[in-house]
């Protein structure tokens, strides 16, 4: 699923310096809910993204999902190509 795709990514790359107070568990979904709003991906939240087997997301929705999972790991390189 989408949520779960971009949680996994979060949870391995989450800052060591957060806001005030804010534990893991607090900034976890809060960053989930941010990159699904920002890439138009909340009515997608429990779709499975899929592979050519199995149907899920659309082709635009699936690289929507990398391009967050991507901002998620804080990547420091991204190469892009269309």
């Amino acid at each position: 699923m989408v949520e779960e795709t971009l949680s996994f990514a979060i949870k391995t790359r989450t800052p060591q310096t957060r806001f005030t107070n804010q534990s893991r568990k607090q900034f976890n979904p809060e960053f989930l809910d941010v990159l699904l709003r920002i890439f138009g991906l909340q009515h997608a939240r429990k779709t499975v993204v899929g592979d050519a087997a199995i149907h899920g997301v659309s082709g635009g929705e699936k690289k929507r999902v990398s391009i967050a999972e991507a901002l998620s790991c804080r990547s420091m390189i991204g190469a892009w190509d269309k």
